[in-house]
């Protein structure tokens, strides 16, 4: 698992059309696989102290991550940029 800190991981969501593609909630932010969990990387724009993510199954290209102070982030494009929810 190449790439994933060893820190706790919150949360786990796979895309609903391709099941490679994976995402993990940290504390040091969102981490994205594209090869079912052999390596990971860091999307880069993230929010910090993320307890949970999840992928819209209508729209794959759409995500969404929880912190741990209860914030709302949305993603429109497969977590290049972040949008707080209000």
């Amino acid at each position: 698992m190449g790439g994933l800190p060893t820190s706790t991981v919150n949360g786990f969501a796979v895309s609903p059309t391709n099941a490679k593609v994976m995402y993990v909630a940290m504390r040091d932010g969102i981490f994205r696989s594209e090869n079912a969990g052999e390596t990971w990387a860091r999307l880069t724009n993230s929010p910090r102290n993320v307890a949970a993510v999840t992928v819209n199954p209508k729209k794959p290209s759409e995500l969404y991550a929880a912190t741990m102070d209860g914030q709302i982030f949305r993603s429109a494009d497969g977590g290049v940029r972040w949008d707080e929810s209000r």
